[in-house]
């Protein structure tokens, strides 16, 4: 299963935010020292809508984070099912392995790793 990485928007929006942020911060700071009220009044009201909005976009990407985790769980749990298992079983002191392919269909049950070793060479499994 091929993965695909790339770049996260979450970042480049995150930069792009503390931007909007500094320059909004430098043109409140100006406006108050001109003592232009009205300015400040727009300005205030802008970086309140500016938080709210920061607050959706937020909670919006932290779902999609959310769904994207569960993806990659589901997608790894479906790649698992799908993988030759071979497990060790320890019953009354004794060993024994267990050899399965899903994709085949094809079980084994044996009494050394070796058999179980020869059995999957043999049969060209888990490739």
């Amino acid at each position: 299963m091929a993965n695909v990485y790339r770049v996260e928007d979450s970042e480049i929006l995150a930069r792009h935010r503390a931007n909007i942020n500094a320059s909004l911060a430098h043109r409140l700071a100006v406006a108050r020292a001109t003592q232009n009220q009205q300015l400040v009044a727009s300005l205030e009201r802008e970086q309140r809508q500016f938080g709210m909005e920061r607050g959706r976009v937020n909670g919006a990407s932290s779902l999609i984070q959310w769904l994207s985790q569960k993806w990659n769980e589901l997608m790894e749990a479906i790649a698992k099912t799908s993988q030759l298992s071979v497990e060790r079983i320890s019953a009354d002191g004794a060993i024994f392995w267990y050899a399965y392919d899903p994709e085949t269909g094809k079980a084994l049950y044996a009494e050394s790793e070796s058999e179980v070793l020869d059995w999957i060479e043999q049969n060209n499994l888990g490739r």
